[in-house]
C-alpha cells in the first residue's frame, strides 16, 4: 500500500473521530513506552546489562529447544559447504541447544561448541547423545575465552554476535580468535541487520546512563526492548550495518571477503586473516 494512501477510518463521523483519537493515543503511549525502556537501560551497570542479556539468551534458547530437530537452514548449509572444507575443525560460538552444532557435525566437520549458559550446554549435550554424534561442548563466555587449540573456522551462531557489547569487546574477541586460526582459516559471523533505533532513543539511554553514574555508554545501533520471555527482562541486541561488521573485523586484523543474506534479519559475513 502506498504511504500516501488515505488513512483507514470507519464510516460515520462520530465513530471515525473516536477511532482516530484512540489510535493516536495508543501510538503516543507506545512511543512513550519505548522511550521509557531506553531510559531504563541507562540505570543498569555493565555487569547488570550483561546479566540481562544472558538471561534473555537462556530464555530464548530454552524456548527454542525443539529447534535442534530443524537443523541448518538452507542458507546456512549452502554457505558452510561453499566456505568450509571437509573435516575442518570448527569452533561454534553460541551453540545454544545444538541446532547448528548438530547440523555441522552431520556435514562431517569436527566441531567444538561453546555457550555461556549451563542450561543450554546440557541440552546440547543431550541432543548430541540422542543422535549418536560426538562433539565437545564447553561452558564459556565468548568475550572471555582463551583459546589454546587451532581451528580452521570460527563460526558465530545465529545472531549471537549481536548480543555482545560493546564494539571494543567484540573487536578484542575477534583479534584473540584470529590468532588461533589455521592457515586458510575463516571466521563466519551471523549478525542481525534490521532497522536501527532513532538517534533520540540512543540519546535517552545516554542521558539516563550519565545521570545514574553507569559505567557504560550506548553505541549507535544498540537496541533495547521488552523481552516477552522473561518478567521485567530488558532485551539488548545490536542492529548492524554490513559495513560496521566489516570494520570491526578490519580492526581485529581480519578482511571480509563476502557478505551473504540469510533468513531475515540475519546476514553472514565471512572474513579471513
Amino acid at each position: 500500500m502506498s504511504s500516501s494512501a488515505k488513512p483507514f477510518s470507519p464510516a460515520g463521523s462520530a465513530r471515525a473521530l473516536g477511532y482516530a483519537l484512540l489510535w493516536h493515543s495508543a501510538d503516543a503511549l507506545a512511543r512513550a513506552a519505548n522511550g521509557c525502556l531506553y531510559l531504563a537501560a541507562g540505570f543498569l551497570r555493565q555487569n547488570e546489562l550483561q546479566a540481562a542479556s544472558a538471561l534473555r539468551w537462556v530464555n530464548f534458547g530454552v524456548s527454542a529447544a525443539g529447534d535442534a530437530e530443524i537443523g541448518l537452514t538452507p542458507s546456512e548449509r549452502r554457505l558452510y559447504l561453499e566456505v568450509l572444507h571437509p573435516a575442518d575443525r570448527v569452533l561454534l560460538v553460541g551453540c545454544g541447544t545444538g541446532r547448528d552444532l548438530i547440523g555441522l557435525c552431520e556435514l562431517g566437520f569436527e566441531v567444538t561448541g561453546i555457550d555461556q549458559a549451563a542450561e543450554l550446554v546440557e541440552i546440547a549435550r543431550q541432543n548430541l547423545a540422542r543422535r549418536g554424534l560426538t562433539a565437545s561442548v564447553a561452558l564459556e563466555r565468548a568475550e572471555d575465552i582463551e583459546l589454546h587449540d587451532q581451528y580452521d573456522a570460527i563460526v558465530f551462531s545465529n545472531g549471537c554476535y549481536s548480543f555482545l557489547r560493546p564494539s571494543a569487546s567484540r573487536v578484542g574477541m575477534l583479534a584473540r580468535m584470529k590468532s588461533r586460526l589455521s592457515n586458510g582459516g575463516h571466521v563466519v559471523i551471523a549478525y542481525t541487520a534490521f532497522a536501527r533505533p532513532s538517534a533520540l532513543s540512543v540519546r535517552l539511554t545516554d542521558i539516563s546512563a550519565r545521570l545514574s553514574g553507569a559505567d557504560w555508554r550506548p553505541e549507535r545501533g544498540d537496541c533495547f526492548s521488552r523481552d516477552h520471555l522473561g518478567r521485567r527482562v530488558l532485551r539488548y541486541e545490536h542492529a548492524f550495518r554490513p559495513d560496521e561488521v566489516a570494520a570491526e573485523c578490519a580492526a581485529a586484523g581480519l578482511r571480509g571477503i563476502r557478505d551473504d543474506p540469510g533468513d531475515p534479519p540475519l546476514r553472514f559475513l565471512v572474513a579471513v586473516p
